[in-house]
């Protein structure tokens, strides 16, 4: 009895530490997710000539995925824009898929409303630099993470919620 009131007071105290590091890996993998298929992204732009846009979509699964407004953790597609314009028609080709993020109830942008279209030369327009806040409710904000964009096409990570991308 003695025994089995010990290992319970050991898994209160540890509980919320082992809560704290769960949702810390879950914030990490979103944002490694989300800058892999970035550099992916613009790396295609540069190495097929032209644009490349990855955007996010409502059902990014199913065969006639296409862009739209929403929250990052529904997911994104990467696509080749054969006409340069931005948006993801019948014929241009489906680079990658990235399926809903569940774990994750939130990922805000600031700037870009819902897509990063990469040029031939991997460059952003200038309006499309943005932060995304990756966190939420659920997340403490200490464990929040920003990741910043700039024009020049590059990711980086600020650091926690509440850092800035200047």
């Amino acid at each position: 009895m003695v025994v089995v009131a010990i290992v319970a007071i050991l898994v209160s105290l540890a509980a919320p530490s082992f809560s704290s590091l769960i949702q810390a890996n879950t914030i990490s993998n979103s944002v490694n997710t989300l800058l892999s298929d970035m550099r992916y992204a613009r790396s295609e732009s540069i190495r097929r000539g032209g644009d490349v846009v990855m955007c996010r979509s409502a059902t990014p699964e199913s065969s006639g995925a296409t862009c739209s407004s929403g929250n990052w953790n529904s997911g994104w597609i990467v696509f080749h824009d054969l006409d340069g314009d931005g948006v993801k028609d019948a014929t241009d080709p489906i680079l990658r898929v990235q399926a809903p993020l569940s774990a994750i109830d939130t990922i805000s942008a600031t700037g870009s409303e819902y897509r990063f279209r990469f040029s031939a030369t991997g460059r952003l327009p200038v309006s499309e630099a943005t932060t995304l806040t990756f966190g939420g409710s659920n997340f403490e904000s200490h464990i929040q993470r920003k990741v910043c964009v700039s024009v020049g096409g590059r990711g980086r990570i600020a650091g926690d919620g509440s850092s800035s991308c200047s």
